[in-house]
């Protein structure tokens, strides 16, 4: 393939490489799948989990997928020779994220199923909590596979002294101090069990020297990437239960007066610039609408909005991309359709440049990592009914090329893929409530099965980001609709906070008026719908069993809500826990809107699947309603995921899930297409 463009007065040629190493990513078993199932396409791992480069351009970290999970490779760049040089035991770990401390060393984030404990007391384990839960852990290993370490040793606990505490989390570095190739900045609350303290960690001995010590009410601190000065922290005021934020003295700490912090949500240090002078912090500012602001670091004055959205429709929700020096290069920009703002308007005319030559001409090009200086950047693809794809980008060479790394789903049966639709609809009160439309291919949109697909979190939104649960759905010929009701963060305060306390209720009337919405339009068949979802998008499809159980024929739950109660009491255990309980209804109105206590109402056959060590929502919520169903002899299938999590992160149990999804569907409202 030969093209070229121009940019800057110079001409640049581009080809799309392919090498072998990143072919093999592909799962050699997608081909095969019989019938070419949607169930079992959609269900397989993305060939690349995460993806790193090293410093200098010339490497690659991925977590490729094998068999269940993922797997740590560092792959030379240049010659596409890659070596294998950590593999995830399912039963006892598996990996979150690997990153390039130096050139030739790594270090990755693991979960790893513990007993939450104080520490060995020789004699026994001394516990806190009967079951297991989830822990996070850094391992450190070289490019080519040796001196694996797991880093920050455990306290061992001596007969007769002080419990030694061992954080959960432990993998929450701050620094990578980018001008020192032997340590990194890490915050652990070792030496008090809530706040953390930071440590300065030596990757090849894991020598762990404190250099900060904890502050009751800090719960992050932030530093420079290059040299590890610590300017700022922030911070939860109990008695006012309010987020702080706080300049780093010499002495100690002091709060800035940011009259622009949202108490609901946690100050944003997103990087540094001017040697540590002003931060880059996303915040409200007193506007209802988050932007991105340069700040003092130490006084705390807003010394000027370096991005906002000009048409104040959606909030600035994620960091910048910097470079190696904290200049912003680029933002994303999280709307109808995710796009970006660029500060680096030569790197800009180079990007829009090369997503012109994109096979497909994917409409969703997203920058996952660069070279410190900027010369290679990997890019996701996706949208346009394009294959999920990774492609590497190196501008270093006379001619730029470009190399196709990964592509997910593929299979020789193949279904096409669909496109989710911005649309809106009015909700009964007058609210105007955004979503995404997404119709089978080649199907007249007209009284289609339809599947209602709310989003977890609540305080979260839908995206047009490829989904394969839409697109598995979309394939068996059923339209998906996914509401971003009241309560969805990104489209500023008022509209997030006009979801507190409405858990179940106005929360839940956006979902029936997005049905009902359909309905008018011919879209939807009324007889045939189902509600599904996750999180608090499974809570929701429980609710639509007993509340709308005219409208709804079925409900699919994935590691859903049933006790608000409980959940509060949860919540509570935590310092922050009264923003969360805050949110949601008391009294009565918790009581009626809790599945638990709405069995004998609940009228519709369910689906419900939630993991063992599921530590978000914990599988106690959904034991205790099946027992309850059980008893009031309702229709349901219960399945629990043995060493599952909140994420379906393991291959078996997604595709466990979804073949059990495609049977249920089809039993209750019957597919679309066969």
């Amino acid at each position: 393939m030969a093209c070229s463009y121009r940019t800057q007065k110079l001409t640049f040629g581009l080809c799309v490489f392919l090498l072998a190493w990143w072919a093999s990513l592909s799962h050699a078993d997608t081909a095969q799948q019989s019938a070419a199932n949607p169930a079992e396409i959609f269900s397989t791992l993305p060939p690349i989990g995460d993806i790193a480069l090293s410093p200098d351009g010339s490497k690659a970290v991925v977590l490729k997928a094998l068999a269940d999970t993922y797997h740590v490779a560092v792959v030379d760049l240049e010659t596409g020779k890659s070596n294998l040089v950590m593999a995830a035991d399912p039963e006892k770990f598996s990996f979150n994220w690997c990153r390039f401390a130096n050139s030739k060393r790594v270090v990755c984030s693991i979960r790893s199923y513990i007993r939450l404990w104080a520490g060995d007391l020789g004699l026994g384990v001394r516990w806190y909590r009967d079951g297991r839960t989830i822990a996070t852990r850094l391992m450190a290993v070289d490019v080519d596979g040796g001196n694996v370490l797991q880093l920050v040793k455990s306290g061992v606990t001596e007969l007769g002294r002080r419990l030694e505490w061992n954080p959960i989390r432990q993998d929450q570095i701050i620094s990578w101090l980018e001008n020192d190739a032997d340590h990194v900045l890490i915050q652990l609350a070792r030496d008090h069990r809530l706040y953390t303290s930071v440590y300065r960690l030596n990757i090849n001995t894991n020598r762990l020297q404190r250099v900060r010590r904890h502050r009751e009410g800090i719960w992050d601190w932030y530093a420079d990437q290059r040299t590890g000065a610590i300017y700022n922290a922030a911070g939860y005021h109990r008695l006012k239960q309010q987020f702080r934020a706080y300049a780093v003295t010499v002495d100690g700490t002091v709060p800035i007066p940011l009259g622009g912090l949202d108490k609901d949500v946690p100050p944003k240090f997103v990087g540094y610039i001017e040697d540590g002078d002003s931060a880059l912090m996303i915040m409200r500012n007193g506007r209802d609408k988050q932007a991105l602001y340069k700040v003092s670091t130490k006084q705390g004055q807003v010394l000027g909005t370096v991005f906002e959205d000009k048409e104040d429709r959606y909030d600035v929700v994620s960091a910048p991309l910097l470079t190696f020096d904290g200049r912003p290069v680029a933002i994303p920009v999280v709307g109808e359709k995710t796009t970006y703002h660029w500060f680096d308007k030569s790197l800009e005319k180079e990007y829009n440049a090369v997503v012109a030559q994109l096979p497909g001409k994917p409409s969703q090009v997203l920058l996952r990592a660069a070279s410190r200086d900027w010369q290679k950047i990997v890019f996701s693809t996706s949208g346009n009914r394009t294959l999920p794809s990774m492609y590497l980008y190196d501008r270093s060479a006379d001619k730029p090329r470009l190399v196709l790394m990964s592509e997910s789903y593929r299979g020789a049966d193949m279904p096409q893929l669909t496109e989710p639709q911005p649309i809106s609809y009015t909700a009964r009160d007058g609210l105007s409530i955004p979503g995404y439309l997404s119709l089978p291919k080649d199907v007249e949109a007209k009284n289609l099965p339809t599947i209602v697909l709310p989003h977890g979190g609540p305080y979260s939104r839908n995206t047009d980001r490829f989904d394969p649960w839409v697109q598995f759905l979309n394939a068996r010929g059923y339209a998906v609709l996914q509401p971003n009701f009241r309560g969805s963060y990104g489209y500023g305060a008022a509209f997030m906070r006009a979801g507190f306390k409405q858990w179940g209720m106005k929360m839940q009337d956006d979902l029936d008026d997005g049905l009902d919405w359909l309905v008018q339009q011919g879209i939807t068949d009324p007889k045939r719908v189902c509600m599904v979802g996750g999180s608090y998008g499974g809570y929701a499809a429980l609710v639509a069993g007993f509340k709308s159980t005219e409208k709804y024929k079925c409900a699919v739950a994935f590691a859903p809500v049933t006790d608000l109660d409980a959940l509060v009491k949860h919540w509570r255990y935590f310092v922050t826990g009264a923003l969360p309980v805050a949110r949601v209804q008391d009294g009565a109105q918790r009581d009626q809107h809790s599945p638990l206590n709405r069995v004998a109402d609940f009228d519709i056959p369910l689906l419900l699947v939630h993991g063992d060590v599921d530590r978000r929502v914990m599988i106690e919520q959904s034991q205790s309603f099946a027992k309850a169903l059980t008893k009031a002899g309702k229709d349901f299938r219960y399945i629990e995921q043995p060493n599952g999590n909140h994420h379906l992160s393991l291959q078996s149990h997604r595709r466990e899930f979804f073949l059990a999804m495609d049977e249920f569907l089809d039993q209750h409202i019957g597919r679309g297409s066969k």
